[in-house]
């Protein structure tokens, strides 16, 4: 798979206060920067959480606006009813409109997590070609830590512009056939990286979605998406997550893969415009978080969209689903 894409303009991960200061200067002009709020919490979150209910409470970034991940999706039995599928061009381009985006508009992202949704965003943006987008790196939490200002209450409406409908990348989402001929190749594979926790990819502990066995796509590695992050706890005492450092990032994926030899022919061949790996999770969302750590360190990926839910919910079709017990 190729992959031409032109260099960006803005930084993929933004610090707190490097976003104030665009804030500050973009008061001039208000469409060359839009803050989204892509918190989303699992569906077996206890007690329920309710993330646009949350964003609209407040406290949330000045001028924020809610992107709900679950709405700005395909949906239905094409995807086989999993959640906040990727979306169509059509309805990207309506959304993106909706919320007062322009091509060149630059899309700063965050959660309320710290860094846990917002990269799936991102990743939507930039897999419809869209360059500047950047993740506020520790979310919400760190831009209240940094005691820069925030809003509550009515949240502020867009100006809605009129985004042309984009081309989604080439090979930028896997399908399930490609997984499979990619699993039969073996170790000659592309090397498929699993965010989920090391208990569900070794099935020894259980998926949280009903029905699903848990275990791995065969021949993929175990990528645990909190082995990225670090947990930084704020001034209010609450922790949050922000991304590892370069430096960081770099030992943990090298670790990963079995040292730096081996990650250095995953930035090679994506130096020549390869993709050169795939993100698989849950349902797609945590996915994201490895493929920001890998752009970070300069390694071009893909994500799986239906990850593990699309996987093993084919399992009585004999999907192969391997376990390390």
């Amino acid at each position: 798979m190729s992959l031409t894409a032109r260099p960006p303009t803005v930084p993929l991960v933004i610090a707190p206060k490097a976003l104030a200061s665009l804030i500050e200067a973009d008061k001039s002009d208000s469409k060359k920067l839009r803050i989204l709020d892509a918190t989303w919490f699992m569906p077996n979150t206890n007690p329920p959480r309710n993330a646009f209910e949350e964003f609209k409470a407040g406290p949330r970034l000045p001028k924020a606006q809610f992107w709900n991940v679950d709405k700005v999706a395909t949906v239905g039995e094409s995807v086989r009813n999993l959640p906040h599928m990727m979306p169509t061009p059509a309805t990207f381009a309506e959304a993106a409109g909706e919320h007062g985006i322009e091509p060149d508009t630059h899309v700063v992202v965050y959660d309320t997590h710290g860094v846990f949704s917002a990269p799936r965003t991102a990743f939507t943006f930039k897999a419809f070609g869209h360059l500047n987008v950047s993740v506020l790196n520790g979310g919400l939490p760190a831009w209240i830590n940094h005691g820069l200002p925030t809003e509550s209450g009515e949240p502020t409406s867009a100006s809605k512009t009129t985004y042309p409908e984009p081309a989604l990348q080439d090979g930028i989402i896997r399908s399930f056939d490609e997984m499979v001929a990619n699993a039969r190749m073996g170790a000659r594979g592309q090397t498929v990286f699993d965010a989920r926790s090391k208990g569900r990819f070794d099935g020894t502990d259980p998926e949280p979605r009903p029905g699903l066995s848990s275990g791995h796509i065969p021949h993929s590695v175990s990528l645990p998406f909190p082995s990225l992050l670090k947990t930084e706890t704020g001034k209010d005492g609450k922790q949050y997550t922000v991304l590892k450092d370069q430096i960081e990032l770099w030992r943990t994926l090298s670790d990963t893969v079995g040292g730096t030899e081996a990650l250095d022919k995953l930035r090679q061949a994506s130096s020549g415009g390869e993709l050169a790996a795939t993100n698989t999770c849950g349902s797609g969302m945590t996915a994201a978080a490895i493929w920001l750590a890998l752009q970070e360190i300069g390694v071009q990926s893909s994500i799986y969209d239906e990850s593990w839910m699309g996987w093993a919910s084919r399992e009585g079709e004999g999907v192969p689903i391997d376990k390390n017990v």
